[in-house]
């Protein structure tokens, strides 16, 4: 069965509203992502009374009677499921990204799916297809700043690709729905469960591109395994700036494919930087296109999603975060009907050459300037953002070749950035990792480059939370000591 949370986001601790398919006999399971690929149990729920969905406990287990039927809805409208109103039962809750697992049960409340039986078990589970169908991703953010990290979740992205109910912001081959330029968010799918109309991704065939575990997830695990402390938030909490400070945080996080974006999602970030706050981004395409929530959400709900165009005028994100997808470019696969459906989905083996070999973000990396790292692994892709034609002050620290037969066409970069926006001496810095299979590569232990991706991000991470340099060395990696992990000049500017 399917589910959707009425808020992405909400305070740890607190109830938040669940939406569920009508005419429904089923239960509700909580799972974290915590420091290994599958998310860990968190328990049941506690359910607030009240509502048209009818809760008893059976077999020791909260089971709940949605009323109604299901019928077909569009992608465009408020599904206006039956709400229930849960928390996870435990004494305490942190901050981080969870799924509200709904597995149907018998009229004792026992389950009758194998997911069931492994939910009602508190086994691990893996939130990809076919399980992730029956998820709904929700963001536990902190009662109040615990960290100096601010993770943001890109749930407008999710939806973006999200063809659940007939149609979203582009076209869907799989399932036959055209591009559209307005989507609700009130429908199962906001980075889990979602109908996408992706090809398989041949680094990574385990988790849709478009889908929490296929980003996200792995970034989670990477800080979860270093013992990185993290508040994390939605992307919906950053336009708002009703519960998210950014100037309590040190750092702020983008990652995967963060790429739709509000106006005041890029006002906050920009205001935070110009007070002296650092953006980490291992994403690509990002902030790429405006977004729009129509109205004045309803008591804090935003149900509808606008793409306004197809891209920042004159890329002019790159103001903000140095680079732009317009300037880089991405490689899909081929659509055949015909013939199968996705073919050639494999793209050219591009890497990152590394031109700044004395910047402290390739500090115990071992690498060499002129190096490539990254080609084997496909790091380069599946989109990647590359440096405007006219400079502005970004600091390339590694680059790509051109991107021949690539959308777009242009090249890949990596690097650094400050904004001209205003404030002081003490503005903040932006790291730009330029592409989408940053955390793919960060976390396979199969990757010939994972090392070097690992050291960087963890050079640039601590650096931005004013943490120090820290290298570990591997048997699988060569760490050169010499490398000075404390060089700065103009170019090689600090946080």
């Amino acid at each position: 069965m399917q589910i959707y949370p009425l808020r992405p986001g909400f305070t740890a601790g607190d109830w938040f509203d669940l939406a569920v398919q009508p005419g429904s006999r089923f239960c509700i399971a909580i799972y974290q992502q915590r420091g290994g690929e599958n998310m860990e149990s968190v328990g049941g729920v506690a359910v607030k009374s009240g509502g048209s969905v009818r809760a008893e406990v059976k077999s020791g287990r909260v089971v709940f009677q949605s009323p109604g039927k299901a019928r077909p809805m569009r992608f465009d409208e408020d599904w206006g499921w039956p709400v229930i109103a849960i928390r996870p039962n435990t004494a305490t809750l942190e901050s981080g990204a969870y799924a509200a697992i709904a597995y149907e049960v018998d009229a004792n409340g026992e389950p009758l799916t194998d997911l069931g039986r492994r939910a009602a078990a508190h086994k691990p589970i893996f939130a990809g297809p076919p399980d992730s169908d029956s998820m709904a991703l929700v963001i536990a953010r902190p009662r109040k700043p615990s960290a100096d990290l601010a993770y943001i979740v890109p749930i407008n992205t999710y939806h973006a690709y999200n063809s659940m109910g007939g149609g979203c912001y582009y076209g869907d081959p799989i399932h036959r729905t055209q591009q559209q330029t307005r989507v609700s968010l009130l429908r199962p799918g906001g980075g889990l469960g979602a109908q996408l109309g992706e090809p398989i991704d041949p680094y990574d065939p385990r988790s849709p591109r478009q889908q929490f575990t296929h980003w996200d997830a792995k970034f989670i695990r990477w800080l979860r395994n270093e013992g990185m402390s993290c508040d994390f938030y939605t992307d919906h909490d950053l336009h708002r700036s009703t519960h998210l400070k950014l100037d309590e945080y040190r750092c702020m996080l983008s990652v995967g494919h963060h790429e739709y974006w509000s106006s005041e999602m890029r006002e906050r970030v920009a205001r935070f930087i110009a007070q002296g706050g650092n953006v980490a981004i291992f994403s690509g395409n990002t902030c790429f296109r405006p977004v729009d929530f129509g109205d004045a959400p309803n008591e804090g709900v935003f149900s509808i999603m606008n793409r306004l165009a197809g891209q920042w005028p004159g890329y002019d994100e790159s103001n903000l975060i140095g680079l732009s997808y317009g300037y880089g470019g991405g490689k899909y696969g081929v659509w055949k009907r015909l013939r199968g459906g996705w073919i050639r989905r494999e793209r050219e083996a591009i890497g990152f050459t590394v031109r700044r070999v004395d910047h402290w973000a390739f500090a115990g990396t071992g690498l060499r300037d002129g190096q490539t790292f990254g080609a084997a692994d496909r790091l380069v892709g599946y989109e990647v953002d590359g440096v405007p034609r006219e400079p502005n002050g970004f600091v390339k620290l590694a680059d790509t070749v051109k991107l021949e037969g690539w959308d777009m066409g242009g090249a890949g970069a990596m690097g650094v950035f400050q904004p001209h926006v205003h404030g002081g001496l003490a503005r903040g810095l932006v790291f730009n990792g330029g592409t989408t299979d940053w955390a793919r590569v960060l976390m396979d232990p199969n990757a010939e480059s994972r090392t070097v991706v690992d050291q960087i991000t963890r050079n640039v991470v601590r650096r931005f939370i004013g943490l120090p340099p820290h290298c570990i060395a591997r048997h699988d990696v060569l760490i050169d000591e010499a490398t000075d992990p404390t060089h700065d000049s103009l170019d090689n500017a600090s946080a």
